[in-house]
């Protein structure tokens, strides 16, 4: 069936269906258009229309679109696999803020291309300009980290299109997002320790929101996730196949006055079913393989106090009896991308990551994040891994290593209150830019948690800390009712949630109970 004949039988078959079928057919056409070329809309609020558009030349960096209340941004430059650079920056920047107090729109869309959503920031150019004595890098982590603010605090519906590679700056586009829907397209990684630098962009405040250690391995070793694993482990709200796009955008941007709620019903509808095997970048449809003994082994690894800890505890994975061979495989490749990394970066990504965890703050993240840069690009940085770990591998595309400084994961440099006081100080340094938060944050910095912390993943599959909470919230030492499995499960149901996503959403609960949960003789749960 094809999607625009799927979406007619959703609008219904009604009197007068005819007319109804030829705009849904244009506006199907005009997203289609928009998903694979350069075609370009300005948005025309004051004009009221409810779809307007204007040619611009194929060069333009970030194209937008204006559908009944939606509006709609496309990054624009495939070539560099849509890295942002500056201008960019400042496109996205000018135009999420309209958008953000226009009351017209009611909900934003963001996609890339079908290679990539968005590869990064463009860092090799930074690098060079670096090399050139310009200092260009600051000003551009400046005016990101205040982009992933605004996307943070739209105060309305975000949907990001992870489709393709998704990765550093990427992340820091995506993750605000409320929705954020994967295909087997999707290849998503915080790869910064691998160039000589740590996660930033905000997206240690999400990180920080997945299960167990998760956050902490995917921030220090950078490693790649695909497709299904994208979304299974939570850095996507739903997963798709790439054909249905035009027509999921198509249904959000008929909506009169969308919520995330109802557009997360639209998605979950088009759920791709599970394939065979484990996901893989060859296979990408599979099933995550971080389960089961793998991630209890990644749980007791990443959770451990140090960079030097982890690698000795990864080290010794290999001798010992007790774990299965695809632990130790799996732990081997774990030991061996460590290896490759940049010493200090990955001290600095375990540090951002437990200073997120602490603070549930993105404001407080986003300032460690410009400390953080500052103390790697500026003109009094702390270490110049990140200019030989770019030119080593962005520019002179080496297969070797860098000399990294420190090389060795023991050295005292990385202790913890080293690596503090020379990446994320008490107070900034005088070349620390200051960032300007637009809107303020609701509640005092370091006040306690912030209003969005916890809600990372509302629209996806239940996390563990959610599951726990609804347990905790009825056992008898609250004084009010225990839950059966039964009743668990039926808190995370909606009615309207069919077929696959259902299906996924009562394995998710039943696997995380048998897990953590004991049973008393009446089968009403208790969080071990």
């Amino acid at each position: 069936m094809s999607s625009l004949t799927r979406l007619s039988l959703r609008m219904g078959s009604s009197a007068g269906s005819s007319s109804s079928s030829r705009i849904a057919a244009n506006r199907l056409s005009n997203i289609s258009r928009h998903l694979s070329t350069s075609s370009v809309a300005s948005d025309q609020a004051t004009q009221g229309s409810a779809s307007s558009k204007m040619p611009s030349p194929h060069d333009e960096l970030v194209l937008f679109e204006s559908h009944h209340n939606a509006r709609l941004y496309k990054l624009n430059r495939p070539a560099k696999l849509n890295s942002l650079n500056q201008e960019m920056i400042d496109l996205l920047s000018q135009k999420i803020k309209i958008w953000r107090e226009l009351e017209s729109c009611k909900v934003i869309i963001g996609t890339g291309d079908q290679r990539a959503f968005c590869a990064g920031g463009d860092v090799k150019q930074l690098v060079l300009d670096l090399k050139d004595g310009k200092d260009t890098a600051l000003p551009f982590f400046k005016s990101e980290f205040e982009l992933n603010w605004t996307l943070g605090r739209l105060g309305k519906p975000y949907v990001a299109v992870i489709d393709g590679v998704t990765m550093g700056g990427g992340a820091g586009l995506s993750l605000p997002a409320d929705i954020r829907i994967a295909t087997p397209r999707t290849i998503f990684a915080m790869p910064e320790t691998k160039i000589g630098y740590a996660p930033d962009v905000g997206s240690n405040y999400y990180l920080a929101q997945l299960d167990g250690a998760i956050g902490a391995w995917l921030a220090v070793t950078g490693q790649e996730l695909y497709g299904r694993s994208v979304y299974e482990l939570g850095i996507a709200t739903h997963y798709v196949t790439p054909n249905l796009l035009p027509t999921i955008i198509n249904e959000i941007t008929q909506l009169d006055t969308p919520t995330s709620a109802q557009i997360s019903s639209i998605i979950s509808s088009y759920t791709a079913s599970v394939g065979s095997g484990e996901s893989s970048k060859t296979n990408p449809d599979g099933l995550s393989p971080i389960k089961g003994e793998i991630r209890e082994f990644l749980d007791n690894t990443f959770s451990l106090k140090s960079i030097a800890e982890i690698n000795e505890a990864l080290i010794k994975s290999q001798n010992d009896s007790s774990l299965s061979g695809e632990v130790k495989e799996w732990a081997k490749v774990q030991l061996d991308l460590l290896n490759a990394r940049s010493p200090t970066s990955t001290a600095v990504a375990l540090t951002g990551y437990r200073k997120a965890k602490e603070s549930r703050r993105l404001d407080r993240v986003l300032l460690n994040d410009i400390s953080m840069a500052t103390s790697f690009c500026g003109p009094n940085r702390s270490t110049e891994d990140f200019i030989k770990g770019v030119t080593s591998v962005l520019i002179d595309r080496s297969k070797q290593s860098p000399e990294w400084i420190p090389s060795n994961l023991k050295d005292k440099k990385l202790n913890l209150s080293e690596i503090i006081k020379n990446f994320y100080p008490t107070k900034s340094s005088d070349n620390t830019p200051e960032l300007k938060l637009i809107p303020e944050s609701a509640s005092k910095l370091d006040s306690g948690r912030d209003s969005t912390w916890n809600k990372f993943r509302k629209f996806g599959l239940p996390s563990e800390q959610s599951i726990k909470s609804s347990v905790d919230g009825y056992s008898p030492q609250s004084g009010a009712f225990a839950l059966t499995e039964k009743e668990l499960i039926s808190q995370f149901i909606e009615d309207s949630i069919n077929g696959t996503r259902r299906d996924e959403i009562i394995e998710r609960i039943k696997n995380v109970v048998s897990k953590n949960c004991k049973v008393d003789k009446g089968g009403y749960l208790e969080w071990k």
